[in-house]
């Protein structure tokens, strides 16, 4: 055999070897949702008319020989379990023919499974590009461990442009973003003070427990912690979190399942819902919880499936969600990531590095893992910035403020494999920091508290001017406005951007409070907080009014 014949063997074997490689690296343990419904054989969703009485509604039901197990009030539906033997009932007789025909209904549907979507990677192939930037302001330094460890590969913050983002927020508490998912381990580091209360409608109890490691690393991405000298950095590490479990131990759930933690969410006052799951057939009653979200201004972000097919994929497909697709760290697409015409944006999506329901794993309660279920909780963390940096906002503000400055890749303009492009956390940011107004208004007036009771009465005339000294102060302390009342007692503070504040009063001379200096205060645009007064008297006292601080609900 002749060496040009061995060059040309051992080259094959290297051909052949590498693309073994790349795949296997593609394709470690995907998991996907079935190709076809699947329906739960025997339970069934029933929407009701909104005035239909619980009595009207339970005499149906036992009509139908079933049994209800979820009422999901907001939507007027409820969940049914039929016998197991209802599909031999004669024709009109049977209970789908009962339900439909009765004029208190409205829709009836099975209830269909659908799952995460989730491929689970144990490295990266390659090193992440490095990004030359022209950024003017100095991106922000955190001491998580591995974000900061070139060995851990942490690539994604840095293709979004995450650390400059923070520049403008690192979120707000006041904001919180629902992981409808598998469950969260509450005991994780990086979410210690953050978790809100949540919902397990799996087990259909409150503790809403992560048995499978799916929802977990989503939540990380969306909102790990930052600045705790461990592991990595959520999007919004600083938002609040309402874990809600609407797939069990496999990785499965129902629509209603859905649907009920989506109103949960709402209800709880979540800003964004993150549904790193779904199916390739809608639901009615998902479409109405999606509205209802809808209709209090919460955004829908989901992920829009890992089929490598332009098949529909819901609710990602849906007009009023947000489908995300899944690139990589060289900014191509992930080859597994489902593309077409419902793709809105695209986000990271390969071999994320985030939190993971095993604290003793190889990573320490951390993992990699690829899929558009990842690429979709860094939409939603960016959403929750957008929304701390602005309460304001509305989700057509958010969805325009992260499509207009998302990274066209692929063909110019929007397309089917990346939306209107990879998301853009920097030029977001800045975007949104042009949509917020200056124009929120605090006042009030000070008073002569004449009985030292700290209630202003109709006899007691309004303070003369210096006696107080009022300040508009922010979380850290900082004072960012300061005035004194005028010769009729009052105060004003114009041109206050949205967020939250102090209002705290500092007596002069000789003057004392009667009442409480502290008001803790939220500002929304445009908005004016008026009654902010304060009850003074003189020193001529032998002792000084106490009264606990007042808590503002304004």
């Amino acid at each position: 055999m002749t060496n040009t014949d061995l060059n040309w063997k051992r080259l094959i074997l290297v051909v052949l070897f590498a693309m073994f490689f790349w795949l296997s690296l593609q394709f470690i343990n995907p998991v996907y949702a079935d190709t076809t419904p699947s329906n739960v054989s025997n339970l069934v969703l029933v929407k009701f008319k909104a005035d239909t009485s619980a009595a009207e509604r339970s005499k149906l039901i036992s009509e139908m020989g079933g049994q209800a197990l979820l009422w999901i009030d907001a939507l007027s539906t409820v969940q049914i379990r039929l016998p197991d033997n209802w599909a031999s009932a004669r024709s009109g007789k049977d209970p789908l023919s009962i339900a439909g025909q009765s004029p208190t209904v409205l829709s009836v549907e099975f209830d269909v499974a659908v799952s995460g979507v989730p491929a689970i990677l144990e490295g990266m192939e390659s090193q992440p590009q490095v990004y030359n930037s022209t950024i003017p302001t100095a991106p922000m330094v955190v001491n998580d461990v591995d974000y900061n460890n070139p060995q851990m590969q942490v690539y994604a913050p840095g293709i979004i442009r995450l650390p400059w983002a923070w520049n403008y927020t690192m979120g707000s508490s006041n904001i919180k973003i629902a992981i409808l998912d598998s469950g969260v381990l509450a005991s994780h580091p990086e979410f210690v003070g953050r978790l809100l209360p949540g919902f397990d409608f799996i087990n259909n109890d409150a503790d809403p427990h992560d048995d499978y490691g799916h929802g977990t690393h989503v939540t990380g991405i969306a909102a790990a912690g930052a600045n705790n000298g461990i592991g990595m950095v959520g999007v919004c590490s600083l938002c609040s979190i309402i874990p809600v479990k609407v797939l069990n131990e496999s990785n499965q759930g129902t629509w209603s399942a859905v649907a009920a933690g989506i109103v949960f969410a709402v209800d709880a006052g979540a800003n964004v819902i993150n549904l790193s799951l779904g199916g390739p057939s809608s639901s009615q009653v998902v479409e109405d919880a999606i509205r209802y979200a809808t209709e209090h201004n919460v955004l829908i972000v989901a992920a829009v499936g890992n089929g490598r097919s332009d098949a529909l994929f819901y609710p990602a497909a849906l007009a009023d969600v947000v489908g995300v697709a899944a690139t990589r760290d060289d900014d191509t697409r992930w080859s597994l990531s489902n593309y077409g015409s419902f793709v809105e944006l695209s986000a990271p999506g390969y071999a994320v590095y985030s939190t993971y329901n095993d604290l003793n794993n190889g990573y320490s309660g951390y993992n990699y893992m690829s899929g558009t279920s990842m690429a979709s909780p860094h939409v939603a963390g960016l959403a929750g910035l957008l929304f701390s940096q602005n309460p304001a906002l509305t989700i057509a503000q958010v969805r325009w403020l992260m499509t207009s400055t998302a990274v066209d890749l692929g063909d110019p303009g929007r397309d089917d494999y990346f939306g209107y492009g990879r998301i853009d956390a920097f030029a977001a940011l800045q975007a949104g920091s042009l949509l917020v107004q200056s124009d929120a208004v605090v006042s009030g007036a000070v008073w002569q508290d004449d009985n030292v009771n700290g209630v202003w009465e109709q006899n007691e005339e309004r303070a003369a001017t210096q006696v107080l000294s009022i300040q508009i102060r922010i979380a850290d302390g900082t004072v960012i406005a300061q005035t004194t009342p005028n010769d009729l007692g009052q105060w004003r503070v114009e041109k206050l951007y949205p967020g939250s504040y102090q209002v705290v009063a500092l007596a002069l001379g000789n003057t004392i409070l009667t009442t409480a200096s502290t008001y803790d205060i939220q500002l929304k645009s445009g908005q004016e907080i008026t009654d902010l007064n304060f009850g003074t008297t003189q020193s001529i006292l032998p002792y000084r009014v106490f009264v606990p601080t007042i808590q503002g609900t304004q």
